[in-house]
């Protein structure tokens, strides 16, 4: 039912006069019912945990920041509370066409809360009618006839609602259907040229930022705007943030919102080799093997910029490593350390932090202690390596089994070539020249500290 309500959502319309269109602002209301009025927090407080209808003779305000006028948004009007800053923002569900012409973006409305429905998907709360699932009740789209009853214009005028300033970094679930302007992003190489979206089909597009962060761009096939190519560079994205499980939705605008006119991430920080960039903790704990993880360390005095790297890891005696970890787009600041974990929540809970890259199980960050490691640079070449590739570590200098292995703190450059008198490794057999000491998580190890 949640995909039927949200099959046709596409891009939304501007005020800005840089579509060159001008639509006259519809007659206001001002005679409509004075209601006591309630805030936002008021208005969320009112939901009991599951769709119900209000009772009271409420009325909350707020500014409309979506539109339908380039045929991109079907039946979802957008309001956030206030025209800057907001506190958070409703999205109201309605079967009106042409929602523009009675409720144009920027235009502030009074929302007539009693017998609408409310109710809230993830952290994002709905206002509309509603329809039975499964013995329960779901919003939906609010009839026509009605929407003029419950949802009228101010007298105030329109105004120009400012986009909160965010990265995809900072991005939040208080800031869900409310506008927000994404620095530093760009799409996808493999997207970037191609159609806003795939002809008379929801599409999904990606962003990225240097950082490797992705957000989700929803796009619609029936859009005025659908076959024009994605805009190839680099800028800021401004749109409705929305979100679909625990992924977040950006909800463009016009072509216009995408001001993409600086250079791609890779012009900006081109790619480069370093030999102060080097594994320095390789974690497989003896009392909880979901707590392992990879260290790097940044010896340089500068913050490096990892496009175009990699992490592999050689499995036992094999001579051909298994899938590589991508470490393209990541930065690791002067001094400072990328720690990677393949189970996030157990590496949280055992740590008290997060790691700072999540990856697959059984890949490099999921070593059980008798593997090989090599660090490789966007051209292909060993930069950094721990053991030999082709040899099983069990019984050699390269076993860190139920242990670790810590790169000593004098080595500030990487080796190609393991060199066991670079590190500290501890197992619980002592082979060779490491030390037989089983390590114990947390206490033994010291991930993001080198």
């Amino acid at each position: 039912m949640k995909y039927l309500k949200h099959l046709s959502v596409a891009f939304l319309g501007t005020l800005s006069c840089s579509t060159g269109v001008e639509y006259a602002m519809p007659e206001a209301d001002c005679t409509g019912p004075e209601l006591p009025k309630i805030d936002i927090a008021d208005l969320r407080n009112m939901y009991s945990g599951e769709v119900s209808r209000i009772e009271e003779a409420l009325q909350w305000e707020g500014y409309v920041i979506s539109s339908d006028r380039a045929s991109n948004l079907f039946g979802e009007l957008y309001i956030q509370d206030k025209p800057e800053a907001p506190e958070g923002g409703i999205v109201l569900y309605t079967d009106l066409l042409e929602t523009h012409s009675l409720f144009p973006l920027g235009s502030k409305v009074a929302v007539n809360l009693k017998g609408l429905y409310l109710g809230k998907s993830g952290e994002s709360y709905e206002l509309g009618g509603a329809f039975p699932v499964f013995g329960s009740l779901s919003v939906g789209r609010l009839p026509a006839s009605l929407v003029k009853k419950h949802v009228r214009v101010s007298c105030e005028g329109r105004v120009k609602p400012a986009a909160a300033e965010v990265t995809i970094e900072s991005l939040s679930d208080r800031l869900l259907n409310s506008l927000v302007e994404v620095k530093g992003v760009e799409f996808s190489p493999e997207e970037a040229g191609m159609p806003f979206a795939d002809i008379a089909q929801p599409t999904l597009r990606n962003l990225l930022d240097c950082m490797g962060n992705t957000l989700t761009v929803k796009n619609s096939g029936y859009s005025d705007f659908q076959a024009e190519p994605l805009p190839r560079g680099h800028g800021t994205a401004t749109g409705i943030l929305t979100k679909h499980r625990n992924r977040y939705e950006l909800l463009l605008r016009f072509p216009e919102d995408l001001q993409f006119n600086d250079s791609r991430c890779e012009e900006l920080f081109p790619k480069k080799s370093s030999d102060r960039i080097l594994i320095s903790e390789i974690a497989d704990p003896d009392n909880l093997s979901e707590a392992r993880f990879v260290e790097i360390f940044n010896a340089s005095d500068t913050d490096f910029h990892l496009h175009g790297w990699e992490l592999r890891r050689y499995t036992n005696a094999n001579t051909e490593p298994g899938p590589a970890v991508s470490l393209d787009g990541i930065r690791i600041a002067s001094r400072g350390t990328l720690v990677i974990s393949a189970y996030p929540d157990i590496f949280e809970a055992t740590y008290g932090f997060p790691p700072d890259l999540v990856v697959s199980r059984n890949g490099p960050a999921d070593s059980n202690g008798d593997d090989s490691l090599e660090l490789i640079d966007p051209f292909g070449t060993v930069v950094d390596a721990f053991g030999v590739p082709g040899t099983d570590g069990s019984g050699t200098a390269h076993e860190f089994e139920d242990g670790k292995a810590l790169r000593i703190k004098g080595v500030v450059r990487s080796n190609p070539v393991f060199n066991p008198a670079e590190w500290m490794v501890f197992n619980d057999s002592g082979g060779s020249t490491t030390q037989k000491e089983p390590q114990i998580a947390p206490e033994d190890f010291t991930p993001g500290t080198h």
